[in-house]
């Protein structure tokens, strides 16, 4: 993910260039409508993974309201791996984005009745989707993001909702009112890990991504702290991750330094973790695709908030397990994800290691024997 964002001068290129081409595009063409039979449909899903879990509800309800015989999903390289926990979908087609022409000629092979492009902000998805072999095309018009206008139908994007909620109201265009949630619709199998550690166990992922994602992590002493509130109370501690995030992880391993925990990142498959997560007393992490991943699972989450906005990002069906720097004390202030102001503060060390330990035995009921308590107005749950 970090290889396709946060690459500025894209984005700026992105924002000037491609929406005067689309407000040129948006005059030149003629709004189609809807046609009366859709028997295929096209998705596209470049943004992060946490995005596409959450969109992730726009294939059952196309298979199970409008009875779509064939769906397609368009994904970028770095989030298509999410798609082995979903069914419902024919195939997973790669777009190579960084290449524009390239991505419209993949994109060309595939001719769908419907397409509704699911990202919030870039252009280049919808100048792509305008040159689409498809019948009728819906996306976001999202307040000054110059995107809209070349689509045949837009949806407006509301920054006082929950994203899951925008993504329902792509579905409006084609007479779905949707209540979906995300879930795991493929079957995944319990499979033996590679590393034995303990039956009491508890993950961490301290790993954020995309623009700024330093800006979204607790510090790694706040880590290693409340590991050692965790190992001293006899549970271990396994550490996730993505490829690379290897070496930080196994940095956090020895900063704890304890045999109680274990890092497996980039050593288990994307299924793996969902086993990992499922047996686990409770997941801590940081506002990233893994909380989404896990809002879908039974365990308990502990989830850490500091630029991003839980309101609008939070974790699905978690909310009581979410700590978030408030509004006052410099935090929630993402709603895109890019929105950073000049010099902004870094916020995520006022979460304290205390605060965290409370909802794991006060709301989860999790045993921490005697642990310091969190000076007041420091975060909040919600």
């Amino acid at each position: 993910m970090k290889n396709e964002r946060g690459q500025n001068l894209l984005k700026r290129v992105d924002l000037i260039v491609g929406g005067a081409f689309l407000y040129i595009l948006g005059a030149l063409r003629k709004k189609r409508r809807l046609p009366v039979e859709c028997t295929t449909a096209g998705i596209f899903a470049f943004a992060a993974i946490g995005d596409s879990i959450l969109s992730s509800i726009i294939i059952s309800e196309l298979r199970k309201v409008k009875k779509i015989s064939r769906i397609v999903i368009f994904a970028s390289r770095s989030n298509a791996r999410i798609y082995d926990l979903f069914d419902g979908f024919d195939e997973v087609v790669i777009v190579p984005l960084t290449s524009p022409l390239n991505a419209l000629k993949e994109i060309k092979k595939y001719e769908v009745d419907v397409l509704i492009d699911t990202s919030q902000w870039p252009r280049i998805s919808a100048i792509l989707a305008a040159f689409t072999k498809t019948k009728f095309t819906i996306g976001f018009k999202t307040r000054n993001q110059f995107r809209h206008y070349a689509y045949d139908a837009s949806v407006e994007h509301c920054e006082g909702l929950h994203e899951l909620d925008n993504f329902r109201r792509l579905l409006r265009p084609l007479g779905i009112e949707s209540t979906e949630h995300p879930k795991i619709t493929k079957a995944i199998r319990p499979s033996n890990l590679p590393f034995v550690i303990d039956d009491k166990y508890v993950v961490f992922h301290p790993w954020a991504s995309g623009t700024n994602f330093a800006m979204r992590e607790w510090p790694m002493e706040c880590w290693r702290d409340l590991a050692h509130v965790l190992i001293d109370n006899g549970h271990a501690i396994v550490i996730t991750g993505g490829p690379e995030d290897a070496t930080r992880a196994q940095q956090l391993v020895e900063l704890i330094g304890s045999q109680k925990v274990v890092s497996v990142a980039a050593k288990v498959s994307l299924t793996e973790v969902v086993g990992i997560v499922r047996r686990a007393e409770c997941i801590v992490c940081v506002n990233t695709g893994i909380m989404h991943l896990s809002a879908m699972l039974d365990t308990p989450m502990i989830s850490l908030h500091g630029p991003t906005n839980p309101f609008r990002w939070g974790p699905v069906g978690k909310e009581r397990g979410v700590l978030a720097v408030s509004k006052r004390e410099g935090g929630m202030f993402l709603s895109l994800g890019f929105e950073y102001p000049r010099n902004a503060k870094y916020v995520m060390e006022k979460i304290s290691v205390a605060s965290v330990a409370d909802v794991l035995s006060e709301v989860y009921s999790i045993n921490l024997g005697r642990h310091d308590k969190k000076p007041a107005g420091e975060a909040f749950a919600s």
